[in-house]
């Protein structure tokens, strides 16, 4: 029995501490990331369309309009250019969500989450789109 009771104490330890942990990472949706309770990006936090990236590169609608297919996904959000390709099998509501704006402008689906929920993406959602820009939408 002594090794069931420790088998025990170290769970109540360790299972805590993996749950903080994935919380502060952010691997779950919603949380962590430096977002806030409320799921919207921090004080602090970039908005879309304002990626810290800077460059000049300008992109056309009929430029974006090519990447149309879940493998080669660009979207539009506050005119800015994102390719999320990469990011779609990874995206917490799954890539349905995602691939009818491939192509397409999808500001008001990301921001209202394609109507699902009226209520903001993460603070984590924001920050991530950083890494997924390509340029301004223009021409």
């Amino acid at each position: 029995m002594t090794g069931l009771r420790r088998f025990i104490a170290i769970s109540l330890v360790v299972f805590p501490v993996a749950v903080f942990y994935i919380l502060l990472v952010g691997l779950l949706p919603g949380c962590g990331g430096g977002g806030d309770d409320s799921g919207g990006p921090p004080a602090a936090a970039q908005t879309p369309g304002q990626p810290t990236v800077t460059g000049s590169t300008t992109i056309s609608a009929q430029e974006v309009a090519m990447h149309n297919s879940p493998d080669d996904c660009w979207i539009i959000i506050s005119n800015k250019v994102y390719d999320v390709s990469s990011y779609i099998k990874l995206h917490p509501g799954g890539s349905d969500t995602i691939t009818p704006y491939c192509g397409e402008e999808a500001t008001h689906a990301f921001e209202t989450k394609d109507l699902s929920r009226e209520e903001d993406h993460s603070g984590f959602a924001y920050s991530h789109l950083d890494s997924l820009y390509v340029g301004d939408l223009g021409g």
